[in-house]
């Protein structure tokens, strides 16, 4: 075998989510050109879930959040989209993830699902439901020309409604969401375009798949694992998939790491094995919650997915890094590269963020036992040299620096995060040494100094986190709107999503206090000789 793929898909695709945060208007425009110039052809339009609708309607100005677009821009986007040979897809959320509709007191009588796992319905039975979806589906599908239109309905938590349960007795549990999507995909079909829905329910009851019209193309996410049979089964069943990785998930907070490039790649390897490929339309890649890292530092991932999507198939990360060096920032040479893939490659998830970033003493635990592990030592070096290399590197770039910028940004706060773990795990070890000591002979010397020394460390990390903080601070107002409420972030449903920025700020703040009482219970313990307890 030659290893040769076949053309590229016809939809090699990028979502973006506004519904979540709007970005700086500006940015989008700025997006279709990088997009044209990297190999992308389709930008989907996630505006609307939960947290805002995106676009101001004229049928229901109620609607619109805060930052919307409205529909003279909306469409001089579209233009320059076009102009650049991108088409828009727009997503309008018709059954799950409908709170920015529910949430209005005129419609607070559709909500059907609780706050619970932080998803919701509009219920599918109440009379009023579908007539609203009509005007709100008809007035977006005249502004956009894309044949495509995605009706969402992911995720859906029915929380057991009267009119749901009446309508559902007797019936498999899936009738009711097959009902439904027929319903949205007769408005859809009905307004010229082909519907598009995520395809978590058809994966989750197959046999819905033999309920529902042929032509609705089923968006198939998945962002760890590529379970590939249970997109095959959609493929056999005769509907044509889309792919859905993820650039941004919830397991990266600063930048993407090896995780998410593994999805990517697993994601198209497995559709390009997928017979026939005529069903086979193509990749959307997902950039969701984008509030939760630093923007820019997200667009080499941007560049790798028109890179993969372009050719088919996995690229080599050492060639792709080197050439993105090359064309993004005009960096000669390999230094530059190899740093940008380095950082990818040990970018932290998550979950080693927030331990790191505790503002809590139950959470500066978490921290102490990654401290234990010493799972972060050596990818601190490493990012560490990562970062003052493109550090170096700065000087020399020739265009967009800002984003350069973001990338040494990401880097600061990443090698920040591994020495706060093992300042962590210093801090503690200096205590516990003061309190053998104190324990053994309360009069024994090197206590004081012991508790001195700890409270050096953590003094030095409540000071390395304020340039940091105010940093990425800066990086925000660069990026998004200054004002954007959504910069401090903080609503307790999606607690889970948090921010680096809240987090960043959160951490400084507990450091600086825990840094003051750690001095104070110190001066005590020189006045009274009783040793500070509560670590």
């Amino acid at each position: 075998m030659s290893g040769k793929r076949s053309s590229a898909w016809a939809i090699r695709g990028l979502m973006v989510d506004p519904a979540r945060l709007m970005e700086r208007h500006a940015f989008y425009f700025d997006l279709v050109e990088r997009m044209a110039d990297g190999g992308l052809n389709t930008l989907f339009w996630h505006f609307t879930d939960d947290e805002g609708f995106m676009l101001k309607l004229d049928s229901h100005p109620e609607l619109a959040g805060p930052g919307a677009f409205g529909k003279a821009e909306m469409r001089r986007l579209l233009a320059k989209a076009s102009d650049c040979g991108v088409q828009i897809v727009p997503e309008v959320e018709s059954l799950g993830h409908a709170r920015a509709i529910t949430s209005l007191p005129q419609y607070a009588d559709l909500a059907d699902g609780g706050r619970e796992g932080g998803f919701n319905a509009i219920c599918p039975s109440h009379p009023r439901t579908v007539p609203l979806l009509r005007q709100i589906i008809e007035e977006v599908a005249e502004v956009f020309p894309s044949r495509y239109f995605h009706a969402g309905m992911d995720e859906v938590n029915f929380a057991g409604c009267r009119r749901c349960a009446r309508r559902s007795r007797g019936r498999p549990a899936w009738r009711l969401y097959a009902d439904h999507l027929r319903a949205v995909h007769g408005i859809v079909t009905g307004a010229g375009k082909e519907m598009i829905v995520w395809a978590d329910h058809v994966e989750a009851d197959p046999a819905m798949l033999r309920a529902l019209p042929r032509d609705v193309i089923l968006a198939h996410w998945h962002y760890r694992d590529v379970p590939v049979e249970k997109i095959r089964r959609s493929v056999r069943a005769g509907f044509r998939v889309i792919g859905c990785p993820a650039l941004c998930h919830s397991g990266d907070m600063v930048m993407p790491n090896a995780a998410n490039f593994t999805n990517m790649d697993a994601m198209v390897s497995g559709l390009s094995a997928l017979r026939p490929r005529g069903r086979v339309l193509g990749v959307m890649n997902t950039w969701w919650t984008s509030w939760r890292g630093l923007r820019d530092a997200y667009l080499p991932a941007v560049a790798y997915t028109g890179k993969i999507l372009a050719t088919r198939r996995p690229a080599g990360k050492a060639a792709f890094f080197r050439g993105h060096a090359r064309e993004a920032f005009g960096l000669s040479g390999k230094g530059a590269g190899e740093a940008i893939r380095a950082l990818h490659e040990d970018a932290l998830g998550r979950d080693e963020v927030v331990a790191a970033l505790f503002d809590s003493l139950a959470d500066l635990h978490r921290a102490a036992v990654l401290a234990e592990q010493g799972r972060l030592t050596e990818r601190g070096r490493r990012i560490a040299a990562a970062t003052a290399t493109l550090k170096k590197a700065l000087r020399g770039a020739r265009r967009r620096r800002d984003e350069l910028a973001a990338l040494v940004l990401a880097g600061e706060v990443m090698a920040l995060c591994c020495r706060r773990v093992e300042q962590t795990g210093e801090a503690l070890r200096l205590y516990e040494q003061a309190e053998r000591r104190h324990v053994s002979d309360r009069a024994a010397p090197g206590v004081a100094e012991c508790l001195d020394a700890a409270l050096d460390v953590v003094r030095a990390m409540r000071d390395e986190l304020r340039p940091v903080c105010r940093a990425a601070a800066a990086e925000w107002n660069r990026t998004r709107y200054a004002n954007d409420p959504k910069k401090w972030f903080k609503d307790p449903l999606w607690r889970q999503w948090d921010s680096l920025l809240v987090r960043l700020a959160q951490a400084e703040k507990f450091s600086a206090d825990l840094a003051r009482d750690c001095r104070a219970a110190i001066a005590a313990y020189r006045r009274t000789g009783q040793l500070p307890g509560g670590v």
